[in-house]
């Protein structure tokens, strides 16, 4: 076919040239001219024959070159007009489909950026479930298992066939990892809590020793102040009655301390009786034997004597005016050193081992009464030491 279309093109290119020069004309001229057909320049008549030569040649080449200018713009002319003919046979139906060709593809443009959105928001979704691993981290127990649950209510099945073995494969892929992480944490709170459970029992049990050494503070209080002048005790009384024990300091056993702030002072009242007794019969020693000319000088009164400075400065150190119930644990060597106490009788009827197993507050109760008797032979025998000088 190919063959046939180039023979007739050619055909019809000879027609175009035939006027000017026909295939016979070439080849007369290859006859006239052969290759074997020289001239010597040099030779003035050969050179003006090869300048005739050159004369025919261009005008043949001219006319040929006429011929085809002349030939195309009139095959052009003619080619546009058969092309406009045609087109207006054919444009009625090419126009419309063109047009409906053209609207086609603006619209499979349309869907396929609607399509490619709508994957790329599904992917950023699809990221999103992985954002979960990340929100998790260093999170509680329970912060996990929450987004567990909501990963694990999200539904694969809205996702385009496109990226639904991806979202699938995510959601498969945070699971497991959101599992290992809660287990994680469940141990380690498990761990904390462990921890904090032994923490609290050692704060417990500190804080229960605190309070026992607030209590055996309290309890020896009046130990500290045997021998020691009526005023410094009347002090110590003064401070014991302005402290309001608090659950703060005392806890569960704050009844308890209230019983023996009032057991205390009681005491330290017996014990100022007894000091102010003491310094009386010293008054009145100092007096006697004092030398006639110095009868005249006023005997010191302890009862109503003023506290120094130096004194008032060691009771204060010794005593919290804040928390008096809550110093340290003290010890009287002249208390546990006197073994020779005579002439009170102590109590001769006390209640049972048993009894007193059986009730706190009167085990408690005897135990200060014990050390209460003890004072108080103890102050007996200063008194009679003082008189008999």
């Amino acid at each position: 076919m190919t063959t046939s279309k180039q023979s007739t093109a050619t055909n019809l290119v000879e027609v175009v040239f035939q006027q000017d020069l026909t295939k016979q004309g070439l080849a007369d001229l290859r006859k006239k001219y052969p290759k074997s057909f020289t001239l010597n320049m040099k030779d003035d008549g050969d050179f003006k024959e090869a300048r005739k030569i050159r004369t025919e040649r261009n005008k043949l080449t001219k006319a040929i070159n006429d011929r085809r200018i002349s030939f195309t713009s009139e095959l052009k002319g003619h080619g546009d007009d058969l092309i406009s003919k045609v087109n207006e046979i054919y444009d009625p139906i090419v126009i419309a489909f063109e047009e409906e060709d053209k609207h086609r593809k603006e619209e499979a443009a349309r869907i396929k950026a609607e399509h490619d959105a709508m994957l790329e928001k599904q992917r950023l979704e699809i990221a999103d479930i992985k954002g979960f691993i990340q929100q998790c981290k260093g999170k509680d127990s329970q912060y996990i298992a929450d987004a567990l649950e909501s990963v694990d209510l999200i539904e694969t099945d809205v996702f385009h066939k496109d990226v639904i073995h991806e979202a699938i494969d995510t959601k498969k892929e945070v699971i497991d990892t959101l599992n290992e992480m809660y287990q994680t944490a469940k141990a380690n709170e498990k761990v904390e809590a462990e921890r904090e459970e032994l923490r609290a029992q050692q704060a417990q049990l500190e804080k229960e020793r605190t309070i026992e050494n607030r209590i055996n503070n309290l309890r020896n209080n009046p130990m500290e102040y045997l021998g020691k002048p009526s005023q410094m005790i009347q002090d110590r009384i003064t401070q014991l009655e302005n402290y309001t024990p608090s659950a703060n300091d005392f806890g569960p056993r704050l009844d308890e301390v209230i019983q023996l702030q009032a057991q205390v002072i009681q005491q330290l009242r017996m014990m100022l009786t007894q000091a102010k007794l003491v310094e009386a019969a010293q008054v009145q020693t100092q007096a006697e034997n004092a030398p006639q000319e110095t009868t005249h000088e006023a005997a010191p009164t302890y009862e109503n004597e003023p506290v120094s400075d130096t004194q008032t400065t060691a009771i204060h150190t010794e005593l919290d005016e804040n928390a008096p119930l809550l110093g340290s644990t003290i010890h009287s060597d002249v208390f546990e050193s006197s073994k020779e106490i005579t002439g009170y009788q102590p109590l001769q009827v006390w209640p049972s081992d048993q009894e007193r197993a059986e009730s706190d507050v009167l085990d408690s109760v005897c135990d200060q009464l014990e050390v209460a008797e003890s004072h108080i032979l103890f102050l007996e025998a200063e008194l009679n030491k003082a008189l008999a000088a």
